[in-house]
């Protein structure tokens, strides 16, 4: 079984199944200092969790929402639709995203499923406007979202969260400059800005 067909037979119940400190994300979600204005690229939106809290910041239509599960997205676009964001079906990892298109790029709660880490980041940086912000936000603690996904099913059961400084070390190899790095027993952030466009492998 596929990753877009182990979240697809999940959508219509995932909200009972994953539950999110609403709390905790409004305070990750600070941590991007989104302007009102700001185009914002929701990565793995899932059922659409965080797109009521970024319309607080910026109006709808500036938001966009990508998903492989195409039932994920049905269920973000019937719970959401009326917000006016555009919602994409597809792999943030090799997706053609316009260059240069969002000031704030997030990735809540979905970077321990993406199997090419380093290979998003970088198609993620090349969507980035100058200056903009790559965050990769997580609601609770690596060890307890590795220890759910270790127990899990097989599909997803090897999908682990890196420790946050080597996810910054990284972002510092490609040309960014990390502003938040938290790794606790509360929540995991790695915020970091795209300075130059000119960093490689």
């Amino acid at each position: 079984m596929s990753k877009e067909q182990f979240f697809n037979e999940r959508a219509k119940n995932w909200d009972e199944i994953s539950k999110n400190d609403m709390t905790k994300v409004d305070m990750l979600t600070r941590l991007l200092l989104i302007q009102e204005r700001d185009t914002i690229l929701d990565v793995g939106t899932g059922t659409g969790v965080l797109l009521p809290v970024l319309s607080r910041y910026t109006r709808g239509e500036n938001i966009t929402a990508i998903d492989i599960a195409e039932d994920m997205i049905a269920v973000a676009r019937r719970k959401f639709g009326d917000l006016g964001c555009s919602f994409i079906l597809g792999d943030a990892v090799t997706y053609p995203f316009r260059p240069e298109s969002f000031d704030v790029i997030v990735c809540y709660s979905v970077f321990p499923h993406i199997d090419d880490k380093p290979g998003m980041i970088k198609n993620l940086m090349a969507a980035l406007k100058n200056g903009g912000l790559l965050a990769i936000l997580h609601s609770c603690s690596k060890e307890r979202i590795n220890g759910v996904h270790v127990h899990a099913h097989r599909d997803i059961s090897l999908d682990s969260l890196p420790p946050a400084e080597t996810v910054a070390a990284l972002m510092r190899k490609l040309g960014m400059k990390p502003e938040a790095v938290i790794d606790n027993s509360e929540m995991y952030a790695v915020c970091a800005r795209h300075i130059c466009r000119n960093a490689s492998f």
